[in-house]
């Protein structure tokens, strides 16, 4: 009753945030390059090639089911930006998404823009932006209404809700060497259905990002069933994907699911319809549960940011 009750206070608060984001000209999510007429292997081939010769890095790929491949790339320009940046680890990498849809493959991408906006880089990755658009094409952005720059950086789904600043503690260790061996061993092994899908060393600082392949029995805690559940789109917002585990010193946190799933489809209703966040509304703790247990930390405290406030779905 007492979620239900902050349910019920988070959707007027909503409604009065929708209509200025939806009037403001400025930002989406995702972006959809060229369609490519060709199989989901040579296009595959395709991107990755032009992504090298593009002056990035493949250092991602997995497919959640057996019409999409994930690809993760990163550059030496955004690996500057994450390292200038406090917690900038979680912008060191950009997906693009592949999907064989109706005869063709799709190739959508996460807005390089977006990305450094929403989380918080010291600079906004146009160079990026410019870049990508020339190697795997810009038909358009999508995903949401366009948000300004502004509420990126301060973005927050509705009151109570966590931002980037209110990460999910996922426990200590006795070092950093000690953690990025234990960590990067046990992804490595698939614990708990969690496997690794990239490692990225931050230059200059001790940090690791882990891209996270969700892959466990339980649904709640699937990283495809979390975009399934939510976009009926096509194509599907599959960029979200992977789910990211950041190693800070001697530390193991992952942005919250509220903010991070809520950052990229931030139209979502919090309820009502076919999809709604509400589906989702046992997916934070079940995540927070599978990510703790599958890097074998310790975890001393329990705090995960405001999720005790109005709005936890």
């Amino acid at each position: 009753m007492l979620k239900f009750m902050r349910l019920l206070i988070v959707i007027p608060l909503m409604s009065g945030i929708m209509p200025a984001h939806a009037e403001a000209p400025g930002l989406q999510p995702f972006i959809e390059g060229t369609g490519l007429s060709a199989s989901l292997a040579d296009a595959d081939k395709t991107v990755q090639a032009a992504l090298s010769k593009g002056g990035f890095e493949v250092v991602g790929h997995y497919s959640p089911q057996k019409n999409v491949i994930i690809v993760s790339a990163t550059s030496p320009g955004m690996l500057k930006n994450a390292a200038a940046t406090d917690r900038g680890a979680y912008g060191a990498t950009l997906s693009v998404a592949l999907e064989a849809l109706e005869g063709k493959t799709f190739v959508t991408y996460m807005n390089p823009v977006y990305v450094a906006n929403g989380y918080q880089m010291a600079s906004d990755n146009a160079d990026v932006a410019k870049t990508l658009a020339t190697i795997l094409g810009a038909e358009k952005s999508f995903g949401a209404k366009p948000r300004t720059v502004e509420q990126l950086r301060h973005f927050q789904y509705a009151f109570g809700m966590e931002t980037f600043t209110d990460p999910v503690d996922l426990g200590n260790f006795p070092g950093f060497q000690d953690a990025e061996q234990k960590i990067t061993s046990r992804l490595q092994a698939g614990k708990d259905g969690v496997g690794l899908v990239y490692k990225i060393k931050i230059p200059g600082k001790n940090e690791v990002i882990y891209g996270v392949d969700l892959a466990p029995k339980n649904g709640d805690a699937n990283g495809l069933h979390l975009v399934d559940s939510i976009d009926n789109g096509k194509p599907h917002r599959y960029a979200f994907l992977p789910y990211e585990v950041l190693l800070k010193d001697k530390n193991a946190e992952a942005l919250n699911l509220r903010f991070c799933l809520a950052l990229f489809f931030p139209d979502l209703p919090m309820m009502g319809g076919d999809a709604s966040f509400f589906k989702l509304r046992n997916s934070p703790d079940a995540i927070k549960s599978i990510l703790r247990k599958a890097l074998g930390g310790t975890v001393v405290s329990d705090s995960t940011g405001s999720s005790n406030g109005f709005g936890s779905f």
